[in-house]
């Protein structure tokens, strides 16, 4: 998750109180933070009863990615990222980089 409250994102990110995350809480093995707003969105995902042992938060979103696809259990499982505006942007021109995206509008 890539969570950024640049202009286009909206500098008010008190919405992410409003989002029903404990629907993720027995779902998802790990969940890694990035953006501007990783530590909000951290505490956000404790308080929605996922325990803390299986929330990192990275800074850069290239090493959020890395370190997130590195820790999958095997390369077939999938890896869903959930950004705001501008962190899809940037998370788009990575996966071009990376040769994992053939170009960063398809």
């Amino acid at each position: 998750m890539i969570l950024n409250d640049n202009i286009a994102d909206g500098r008010d990110v008190s919405w992410i109180w409003d989002v029903d995350f404990e629907l993720l809480a027995d779902r998802i093995r790990r969940v890694t933070c990035s953006g501007t707003r990783a530590p909000e969105l951290a505490l956000r995902l404790k308080y929605a009863g996922i325990d803390t042992a299986r929330i990192s938060v990275r800074d850069e979103v290239e090493r959020a990615l890395s370190e997130a696809s590195a820790d999958r259990p095997a390369t077939d499982t999938p890896l869903y990222a959930l950004p705001t505006y501008t962190a899809m942007l940037s998370l788009r021109e990575l996966l071009v980089a990376r040769g994992e995206a053939s170009s960063a509008w398809s």
